[in-house]
Formats: structure tokens, sequence, C-alpha cells
């Protein structure tokens, strides 16, 4: 005869013993033990490679006289890790889910009872601030500030500066570095790469989970040599769309439609054409590339030479990815909103995309004409197997930072579309989008000023924090919440962290938001995923 007893606690975890018939009705007495190991929250342990964790189960013994006469085993998956009732373990093995068990056995009778729970293993460098930087030495370096989870103790971001030269020591990145983008996978645990650019050293992927040297750029091109001795300026990853970007200094797109960029491994199955991508005017000059959302299924770009936006489509497994899109703009008064397709005397200072619709993409611009500066938003919308792209929700008036910017200004769309920072030389200020009876207000109001200059702005992943970095590298994290925003002094009130002053981070090129896979980029605003 055998006896089982289960117990199910939070649904995962549950209790087994068994208990064998001697044959003539002698019993050795069962000292049970329920088994619970305790999760702060949800149904899953999360841990990050190369740090400790620390897990005490919850045991309960019917006599609890007997509690020394145990022994413990703690599996993760196949491999015995611990015999220690209270674990203590540094994952070192991949980015991936394994079943973390503990085993208690009764010595007298040999009747084991056990937990389970599921322990999720990922990188400590997935989901957060990734910074490109220039050493006094000219070198390149990569910072990273970690975004934690809300009951963790350093709750928001923990910073990790020159995790290259930790992760990848003895093998030097390069010099000079100019720019950074991520490409993006559908895998849970990574799967992402950065690709740097730079003047001193071949342009580089690296691996998401360690900054391991993973392709040269030109490699990736027929031949292993860039068109006519074109030098990438800017590159660009459709976020699982399966269409990248590189931006050549000659103001020429060349692109790659990728099948299989959504799968681990994939991004490097075949060769950016070696061709420009074709436009309507043979004098297309592409100045800049302007990163969205992978929902929006574009990547748009600015035609300097024609003073208009154009973009190719982006759109998975579509007939027409890759294919340039038709901007449908009937604007023609410019006083009302600046035709896309021809800007006129306009000229396009910056541009950036915010929040999150699926088949949209949400724009917000400024813009100069006659030395007065305006600011204009839109959204551009495109159906699945077309390349016509509707433009709505168009607006455009005068910006209220008139007086304080220039053409050097540091500008950051907050997520929500609500704030946008904006930076001119030492001093930082945001202007707000109020929502007034159906018009919307501009309150510009001013926020620090710092002792230097400041070189970049960059928000985080629902825009409740923006990243500032300061010339010689000093950085500093804001709190934007409403709460921070209407207090007296919204600087004392918002300042989260400061770098120390002997962190020696060189000088700031370029901050990124690294979301580390599809999930979380797509999901971006909805919730603070591991």
């Amino acid at each position: 005869m055998k006896k089982l007893i289960i117990f199910f606690i939070m649904s995962l975890w549950f209790l087994q013993a068994c208990y064998e018939d001697k044959g003539n009705y002698t019993y050795a007495e069962l000292n049970e033990v329920e088994v619970t190991i305790p999760l702060k929250s949800g149904y899953t342990i999360r841990s990050y490679w190369g740090e400790e964790i620390v897990v005490e189960p919850t045991l309960k013994f019917a006599n609890p006289k007997d509690t020394l006469e145990f022994d413990y085993v703690w599996r993760c998956d196949l491999d015995t890790i611990s015999h220690e009732r209270i674990l203590k373990y540094t994952p070192t093995g991949a980015c991936k889910n394994y079943t973390l068990q503990l085993y208690v056995i009764d010595r007298k009778t040999q009747f084991t009872y056990y937990g389970t729970v599921s322990l999720a293993v990922n990188t400590p460098y997935k989901y957060g601030f990734a910074l490109l930087a220039e050493k006094s030495d000219g070198s390149s370096a990569i910072h990273y500030l970690r975004l934690e989870t809300a009951d963790a103790p350093n709750y928001y971001y923990t910073p990790f500066y020159d995790v290259y030269v930790k992760e990848q020591p003895g093998d030097p990145l390069g010099k000079k570095p100019y720019y950074m983008a991520e490409n993006l996978s559908t895998t849970a645990n990574g799967g992402d790469e950065l690709t740097v650019l730079q003047e001193d050293g071949r342009n580089v992927s690296l691996a998401g989970t360690d900054f391991a040297k993973v392709v040269y750029l030109d490699e990736e091109f027929s031949g292993g040599v860039y068109p006519d001795g074109m030098k990438p300026k800017e590159v660009y990853f459709s976020g699982g769309n399966n269409v990248d970007v590189v931006l050549g200094d000659n103001g020429k797109v060349y692109t790659r439609v990728n099948p299989n960029t959504t799968q681990s491994g994939g991004f490097h199955q075949t060769y950016f054409l070696p061709l420009p991508q074709y436009f309507d005017k043979s004098n297309t000059y592409v100045d800049r590339l302007i990163p969205g959302h992978p929902y929006s299924r574009l990547v748009m770009m600015y035609d300097k030479e024609n003073h208009r936006l154009v973009g190719v489509a982006a759109d998975g497994t579509s007939s027409v990815n890759g294919a340039p899109v038709v901007i449908n703009d009937k604007s023609s008064n410019p006083d009302d909103f600046v035709n896309l397709n021809d800007l006129g005397d306009y000229e396009l200072i910056w541009i950036a995309d915010w929040g999150k619709v699926y088949g949209t993409g949400k724009y917000a611009s400024i813009l100069k004409k006659d030395g007065v500066y305006y600011y204009q938003a839109f959204n551009l919308t495109k159906q699945n197997n077309q390349t016509a792209v509707d433009v709505s929700n168009q607006s455009k008036s005068l910006f209220a930072g008139n007086g304080v910017v220039s053409d050097n200004t540091k500008y950051a769309m907050m997520y929500t579309g609500n704030y946008m920072y904006f930076a001119e030389g030492k001093s930082l200020y945001y202007c707000e989008f109020r929502n007034e009876g159906g018009v919307i207000r501009q309150i510009v109001k001013h926020v620090h000023d710092f002792d230097k200059n400041i070189v970049c702005l960059e928000g985080d992943y629902n825009g409740g924090r923006l990243l500032i970095a300061l010339e010689g590298g000093k950085l500093y994290l804001f709190d934007t919440s409403d709460q921070v925003l209407g207090s007296p002094d919204p600087w004392s009130a918002g300042k989260m962290y400061e770098s120390p002053d002997d962190a020696n981070l060189g000088e700031i090129k370029r901050i990124i938001f690294k979301w580390g896979d599809t999930n979380n980029r797509n999901n971006a605003g909805d919730a603070t995923p591991f």
C-alpha cells in the first residue's frame, strides 16, 4: 500500500510523502514536513547569472523535536547545487528557465518531501539604459544601468560601469565611437545585440548578454566590403519586423530584408543589398534615420536634399517588406501643418517617435523657419501589405521654448507624450502638453542648471525616469512623475541618482534604452518586465 499526500501551495508548491507497507502492519512513525518556498511576488524566482541568490524555505514539521533529523538536497533541473537548508547559489549557466527543487529527507525513514519552483536566470544586462562612451585615450566603452523590479532594495536602477571591459577583458572594442543601436529578437531570455559604430576600429555587433563580439558590420555586405567605400553613419533594426537599415555618410540607405530575424541566431543570415535603396527622386539624400516603435511597421527617414520624410515598409513577411512607402499628406496650409512630403522653407531640427499604437507611428518634431521654432506632431498609419501611409492627428504650433532653444538643443520625448524634456547648454527644461478643453497648451518650466553642458537625454521604458549625461561623463537620473514636477523644487525632489565623481565614464556619445527582446519593446509602458 502506498500513501500519497499532496499539498497545493500557490498552485505550484506540492508535497509528496510515500509510505511503504512492511507486510505485517508494523509502521514507522512519520514526521511529515510541509515544504514551501515563499516568493515575494508571482510564481517565479528571478535571478541574474553571476549574482548570488538566497532562498530560505518555510518548513513545517509534524514533530518539531526532530527537525535536526533531516538532510537537504537542492537541485537545479538535474544538477545538485546545495545540501544546506538555506540555499545560496550563483547561477552561471545559460539564460533560461530552470526547475528549482528542494528535497527534505528523513534520515530515519528515508521518506522524502519536496517543494518546487521555477527559476528564471537572465543576463544582468538585459533591460535598462545602455551608454556608449569615449574614454580619454579614445577607447570605446559601454556602461549600463539595470532596471530593477519594484521589490528590489535598490529600485530603480543599478549602475554597471565599463561592462564591456569587465565581460570581455583583453579584447578591445575599438576607438572613437559615435553611434549605437539595438537589434531585438523574440528570445525571452536575452537574444538582443548592440551594434557599435566607431571611427577607429571596425563597426561590430555585440551579444546583448555579455557583449561578446558577434560579427563585424562590413562582413554583412557581400564580399565583406562596404559599397563604394561607404562609411556607416547610423544603423537601425526594426525589432523583429525583418528589415535592417544602414545609413551611409553619402546620404544613401542600404537595406536587408532578413527572413528570420525573430529567431535566436537569425540576425545574420542574409547580406545587406549592395545597391542603395530606391526612392522616387534620384537626388534623395537621407540625413538621419528616425527610430520608431516596431508596431508602426515603418522605418522613417529625413531626406535633407528634398526637405521631406521618406521611409520603407517594415512589415514582417509581407510582400512589400523593404519597399519605399508613399505618405498620403494632403496638407496645403503650412500655417496649420507643414506637409511631410515637402517641408518647404521649414528646417527639420529634431524628430522622434513616442507611445505605442499597433499599425501606427506617433511622432513629435521641432521645425524652424526664419529663426522661429515650431512644434509639429502627427501619426503615420500603414495597413498590412500596403505601402500607402496615412497621416492623421496633425497639429502645428509655435514652440513655447522659443527664446531658450537653438539648433543644438537636446530633446527627449517621454513615453506618454505629455512631457518633452529639452536641454540648452547647462540648463534643463521640460515642456508639458496640457489638454485644456480639446486645445493643447504648452507649458515650459526650468528644472535645473548644471555646472557643465548637457550632451544626452533619454527617457526610460515608460517615461517615468530621465537619464541625463553631462560633458565629462557625469550622469543623473531624474524622477519625472507629476508629483515631482508639481513640487516647489522639482530637481531636489526628483534627483534619484548621481554618478560618482571618480567613475571615469568618459564622454557619453549615445544613450539608448536596451529592451532585451521584442516582447519588452512591444509592451513598453505597460509594466516593469524582468
